[in-house]
């Protein structure tokens, strides 16, 4: 009997019975507590930051194509048969998070390049005040994410931060933001400190969702865009594959867990 209802258990929870098998129950709650704790802070930077303020307000302004939030967030993963609530709720989570991640890095770059200031010189001071607000809103909502990952996901999960030099680093490797003039030097220390902030959420969550929701998306939507890591990711009909490479590995990323 007891044995007939762990094989259910475990059946139904792959993900998170494999890290309790490898790092422990002390190791996951603190974490997760961490990631239940963003939830307001993801829907302020989803319904504020994103659809009010930049796809309302900024790119309307500076002539910029807006996001077409649909195209990042995916969020199909709880359809898988068998899985506990608990399971479906993180993979929507996972889907619900790194949409809004991709999308964000998106609108930076296109903000980068398509800018134009509005053609009314006395709008502009009003745009540029406008622009520097919603930049900031969302390097706040960002950056409590990232503090929670630094500070609490990643020591006790064994995962790997990245720091501001690094994403600095990366930023202009790729010469992000080289040509952004619209609002002078000033327009471009906050464009790039925002996508430093964008690299760094990128990171926390690409860690948190290979260790905790691998599993592809159930379908290729047309036109959606899914973040890089998801390449690494295991279909869904191997769930048992799945369990075998956390409870050894910890994570489908390359970058494997401290412990």
């Amino acid at each position: 009997m007891i044995n007939n209802i762990k094989a259910w258990f475990i059946k139904r929870n792959p993900i998170f019975t494999s890290h309790l098998q490898r790092i422990g129950l002390l190791r996951i709650i603190p974490p997760a507590l961490a990631m239940y704790i963003m939830i307001p802070v993801y829907i302020f930077f989803h319904v504020i930051c994103i659809k009010l303020l930049y796809n309302l307000l900024i790119c309307p302004l500076l002539s910029v194509e807006r996001i077409e939030l649909k195209h990042y967030i995916v969020i199909d993963r709880h359809l898988l048969p068998g899985l506990s609530h608990t399971a479906k709720f993180h993979c929507a989570y996972c889907g619900y998070a790194n949409g809004l991640s991709v999308a964000t890095s998106v609108l930076l770059t296109r903000i980068s390049t398509e800018a134009k200031l509005p053609a009314n010189n006395l709008l502009r001071p009003l745009v540029m005040l406008a622009y520097f607000i919603t930049s900031s809103l969302s390097v706040l909502a960002q950056s409590l994410v990232i503090l929670s990952f630094d500070y609490v996901m990643a020591p006790l999960l064994g995962l790997h931060r990245m720091s501001m030099q690094q994403a600095t680093d990366k930023m202009k490797a790729s010469a992000f933001a080289d040509e952004f003039t619209v609002f002078g030097k000033l327009g471009r220390q906050f464009l790039r400190f925002e996508y430093n902030c964008s690299l760094r959420h990128a990171n926390s969550l690409e860690q948190v969702e290979s260790q905790w929701c691998p599993i592809k998306h159930l379908d290729d939507y047309p036109g959606a865009v899914y973040p890089e890591h998801h390449k690494f990711f295991i279909e869904r009909c191997e769930l048992c594959k799945l369990r075998k490479v956390l409870c050894s590995e910890g994570t489908v990323s390359p970058r494997k867990p401290t412990w």
